[in-house]
């Protein structure tokens, strides 16, 4: 089995040559820091994190999938080759990469955690996301915002691997709508106690769990809600039920679990009525570490493809010959070295704002988050697809990784907000700049880091291109919003209302993807002018660009087909039907 970092050469070049260390150091170590001897004891982190990934928990990644959760008399708890995965990665420091150093972690920066992150999703997506959500997203959550106390308890005993715990955010009735969340959290002779059920929470079977619960009585959507910590046990007794596990046929080894909250007594993490404020770094997050769990599958992945279309012979060549199966594997190969581009990129943003950064490095983090969290989802099951054909029969058969894969790749569209909830922020935000400055189309567009990029030769000219068709695409549906609300809403006279955005959400997720498919050649793009290496990566993903943002522009331009007529038909249809109730 190989190391996944020393002998994927794209990581290494990345690592290597393209990460800003010289940035990003001085961060975590200090201004007086040496960035070469840093880096190197890093590098080395990562050398022993891609043997260990590699060997060790690449090879029982197919009895975690075929195990499964183990569900015995109503206990939830992980399968055998899983509990020696997150064993292994506790002792050799794995666990606490991220963690600050006075909490027993390695204090390291995300930049370089998230190349652990994709080898681990690469070798068992299972194993990524407990590691993940058990133990980096709770402890993050806790180090921000927690007591002193609550610190010292469960920082140190998570980097050990000690304890486990799991975010409680969604529920029955309330998915992606977290404005109509029920839970709640009542104090009572100087004590919180929660009621209320949760649902899909990822590594809900752990030793404690942080709940989001609503405080003020008669509150409504995001207003009144709060975090909490709940110890699984308290005083010999269990202070909250794992009603079960779900059976998935995709993170198979991962417990998605449903929990009930009769009484359950809870301490307050941070400020009572922040909790939107805590739950939204937490998404955002994870939402990035989604993107870099599709990275990993999606290598996983290419990587099996390309060593089958060099050894399966059809016709009396490797099929890779074949020039379909070619532009398959090139196409493989652009969407993983893009998307790690863009990871890499929110990675370093991420560890500036986590040290106080200004303003603009924020938003142009808040810009990237839902593009490397639908991109990183939707491109990824779009890879794990193409391999899975590359295979042919065999891709279906459990012999092969491949399955598996695509098996895994199918969540992360879905969980920590879906791809359209993606397209929905991303186009939101864009509708704000443009509202704020509807000039910007007539020069680079609302987003300045879209707007300043220049690139030269044949690949600078295709991503002028797409440029060029995002921006007549959102002059067409700028246009459409003045004609129906008049010059004056541009001006920042009123909010646009629904009915005036629904073409805008409508389009949403086409927008999105031809924002993604930009920002990716960008990526690249600037990248190739430190590493002329990579000028290819950066030509093939300016040129699909191009081609992405052509197609939705037509698409978009061609009318809704319908949709309106048709849900204006079950508007009526449903007041109709109150009506007579």
């Amino acid at each position: 089995m190989p190391n996944y970092f020393l002998e994927n050469p794209d990581l290494l070049t990345t690592f290597d040559r393209v990460v800003r260390w010289d940035e990003i150091v001085p961060l975590t170590e200090g201004r007086d820091a040496d960035v070469a001897d840093t880096v190197s004891t890093w590098r080395e982190v990562l050398s022993v994190a891609g043997e260990y990934i590699g060997t060790e928990v690449a090879k029982r990644a197919r009895q975690v999938d075929e195990i499964g959760v183990i569900r015995d008399n109503g206990k939830v708890s992980l399968s055998a080759p899983l509990q020696e995965n997150i064993k292994g990665l506790a002792e050799l420091g794995l666990i606490g990469l991220s963690f600050p150093k006075e909490h027993g972690g390695s204090g390291l920066p995300f930049t370089v955690t998230a190349f652990v992150i994709e080898m681990l999703a690469r070798a068992c997506a299972s194993t990524m996301i407990q590691n993940g959500i058990a133990y980096t997203a709770p402890a993050a959550m806790i180090f921000r915002d927690g007591t002193d106390e609550q610190k010292s308890h469960y920082l140190p005993a998570l980097a050990r691997g000690d304890i486990s715990g799991a975010v409680a955010m969604t529920e029955p009735e309330a998915g992606s709508d977290v404005g109509n969340l029920s839970t709640t959290a009542t104090l009572r002779d100087g004590c919180w106690f929660i009621d209320g059920r949760k649902q899909f929470i990822s590594a809900g079977n752990g030793d404690f769990v942080i709940v989001l619960a609503r405080t003020t009585q008669g509150s409504k959507g995001l207003e009144g809600l709060s975090l909490f910590v709940a110890d699984r046990w308290t005083e010999e007794r269990e202070n909250y039920k794992v009603e079960r596990a779900e059976h998935k046929f995709t993170i198979r080894g991962s417990p998605t679990c449903s929990l009930v909250f009769e009484g359950t007594r809870a301490m307050p993490l941070g400020e009572i009525g922040q909790g939107w404020r805590g739950i939204t770094r937490f998404m955002n997050e994870s939402r990035i570490g989604v993107g870099i769990q599709g990275l990993g599958i999606a290598q996983a992945a290419l990587v099996a493809a390309q060593d089958y279309a060099a050894r399966r012979v059809q016709m009396d060549k490797p099929i890779r010959e074949h020039p379909m199966i070619a532009e398959m594997l090139l196409e493989m190969e652009t969407t993983v070295a893009g998307l790690r581009a863009l990871i890499v990129e929110a990675a370093a943003l991420q560890d500036a704002v986590m040290h106080g950064a200004d303003e603009s490095t924020g938003w142009r983090l808040r810009e990237l988050t839902p593009l490397v969290k639908w991109y990183g989802s939707e491109e990824a099951v779009h890879t794990c697809r193409r391999a899975l054909q590359i295979f042919g029969g065999y891709g279906v058969v459990t012999e092969y990784d491949v399955e598996r894969h695509m098996r895994d790749a199918l969540i992360t569209p879905i969980y920590e907000g879906t791809s359209q909830i993606q397209s929905l922020m991303a186009v939101r935000d864009l509708m704000r700049s443009l509202l704020r400055k509807p000039q910007s189309l007539l020069s680079g567009g609302p987003s300045a880091t879209l707007a300043g990029a220049k690139f030269d030769g044949d690949a600078g000219r295709d991503f002028a291109a797409a440029r060029s068709s995002l921006l007549w695409t959102l002059r067409g549906l700028t246009g459409g919003l003045a004609r129906k609300g008049g010059v004056g809403l541009l001006r920042g006279g009123r909010q646009p209302s629904d009915e005036e955005l629904q073409p805008f959400m409508l389009n949403a997720e086409r927008i999105t993807e031809t924002l993604a498919h930009i920002h990716v050649a960008r990526a690249l793009g600037e990248q190739a002018k430190r590493v002329p290496e990579r000028a290819p990566l950066f030509a093939r993903a300016a040129r699909r660009a191009k081609l992405v943002a052509q197609r939705n522009a037509k698409e978009i331009s061609a009318g809704d087909g319908g949709v309106f007529e048709r849900i204006a038909d079950w508007e009526r249809d449903r007041t109709s039907r109150k009506s007579r109730q």
